[in-house]
């Protein structure tokens, strides 16, 4: 065997290392044992907004979406989408207790995780494919780590799973299909607002990118079944705070406002919205001895919203703040009139911030843009941790790092050399992109990313398959 031979060898016998079944089942039941590793190390963990979600959903079992159910008529929500709270009161009405909630979210892991490999199999990838899959989900701790918790992160992941395999199981599509991702991108929305304009981004890319498969009538359909899914919440908002609105009147302009501060107030806790803490990054993006007079500016432009917004403050609003010692379940909901005010004034100062200040702005959210997918370290809490701590931060950072880089890497080296087709994987990368930009405004959570973090492994598992059987050269031919 001469020279050029040599590397086909080695990928051929990886290949089919990959491809054995004792291989590939071996691997389902270590990931098996991982997830259910994390969920019993992480058994005592309760995030902050679960408890958010469940007082809505105790609220919606007692005929009324709010958090402030037991204080009588008068607060209705103006935080969250009813759809992860209607999930929740779901399984409470059923079971009685919210556990339940994990029970199914678990089941819903696994589907998705099925739902994947068939993609897979749909897009022309095989058992090795299958197996490199496998190989990239087993050190990604932080994505079955939400199973245990009351968050959306897991039934969007399935309904994102059950949208992609739809669409690469029926390349033309039927009106069945077009109504069934439509309901599914509604059932998004409802747990994930951002997702409000995907359905006609997809419409847009499926008409530019896949003429020989996308009809204009079955994207019609599907955009329009979506919409019919934003009418309830609309109308509810319109009997309840008097405008027709199909998101939350809390959202994008408080979080962009946040998104701004918080590099630029590194280990400070919000005290006037949220309680949020901005994290101190490894990387910064404002000089250390700014940070006081950043603070101090954060501070004073609150107090200048809040002489704007606390004259609209109501007896109700009060008698909310002082029951809120003995409500456990509860976030402030103020009234409509304050709530709508407050969040005009957030979204207008976001935008001047951004729009002044454009260097930071665009280092910070290119730092953003990885940090959705790579965890982060944040200093003090490092500092303060144990040894097993460090560790545990250190493993998270450098396995979501290491699988970031081998995407970037090696995706876009499969497109360039026809390993990988847009025309067949183009939805993958939309919703990739899609939840990456939409999210940028915003502060940094890459637990945002969670949902669609197994069609990211998806592409890499048919780009690195792809790239090893691929020959680097055309065989040489021995003329002796």
């Amino acid at each position: 065997m001469d020279e050029k031979g040599k590397p086909d060898a080695w990928r051929e016998a990886v290949t089919r290392f990959l491809a054995m079944k004792k291989v590939f089942y071996t691997l389902l039941v270590l990931n098996a044992l991982v997830t259910c590793s994390i969920l019993w190390a992480s058994r005592g963990t309760i995030l902050s907004d679960t408890w958010s979600y469940l007082g809505l959903a105790e609220g919606i079992l007692h005929g009324q979406y709010s958090m402030w159910w037991p204080l009588g008529d008068g607060y209705p929500d103006t935080f969250r989408m009813p759809g992860y709270p209607l999930f929740v009161a779901l399984f409470v009405g059923l079971f009685g207790n919210w556990h339940s909630v994990l029970v199914a979210q678990f089941i819903l892991y696994v589907l998705s995780i099925y739902l994947a490999l068939r993609t897979i199999d749909l897009l022309g990838g095989d058992r090795a494919a299958r197996s490199v899959f496998l190989i990239i989900l087993l050190p990604m701790v932080n994505v079955p780590f939400y199973i245990g918790q009351l968050y959306a992160e897991i039934p969007v992941m399935a309904a994102i799973g059950l949208a992609i395999y739809l669409e690469a199981r029926h390349r033309v599509w039927t009106w069945g299909t077009a109504v069934g991702i439509g309901l599914l991108l509604g059932f998004i929305f409802q747990c994930r607002p951002v997702f409000l304009l995907f359905p006609l981004a997809y419409a847009v890319c499926a008409l530019l990118l896949d003429k020989h498969h996308a009809k204009l009538r079955p994207l019609l359909l599907m955009v329009a079944v979506f919409g019919a899914t934003l009418l309830p919440f609309g109308a509810w908002s319109l009997a309840n705070h008097g405008v027709f609105k199909v998101t939350p009147l809390q959202g994008a302009g408080s979080y962009m406002h946040l998104g701004y501060w918080s590099g630029k107030t590194p280990g400070y806790t919000d005290r006037f919205y949220l309680g949020n803490f901005n994290g101190d990054e490894v990387l910064r993006f404002t000089p250390k001895d700014s940070v006081p007079a950043n603070i101090r500016a954060y501070e004073m432009e609150w107090a200048e919203i809040k002489d704007q917004i606390d004259p609209l403050l109501t007896a109700k609003d009060t008698a909310m703040r002082e029951a809120q010692h003995r409500l456990t379940h509860t976030h402030p909901t103020y009234n409509s009139a304050y709530t709508m005010l407050r969040e005009e004034l957030l979204l207008d100062k976001a935008v001047r911030h951004y729009l002044d200040d454009p260097w930071y702005t665009l280092a910070f959210k290119s730092y953003s843009a990885v940090r959705l997918w790579v965890i982060g370290i944040q200093i003090g809490e490092f500092r303060s941790a144990s040894l097993a701590g460090k560790l545990q931060m250190l493993f998270a950072t450098m396995s979501t790092g290491m699988i970031f880089l081998v995407f970037i890497l090696f995706v876009p080296l499969a497109y360039l050399r026809g390993v990988l087709s847009i025309r067949t994987t183009w939805p993958i990368l939309l919703y990739l992109a899609y939840s990456t930009v939409i999210h940028l405004p915003f502060t940094i959570q890459s637990r945002y990313t969670v949902p669609v973090r197994l069609l990211m492994f998806i592409l890499m598992a048919m780009a690195i398959m792809g790239l090893l059987k691929r020959p680097t050269s055309a065989p040489t031919v021995n003329k002796e």
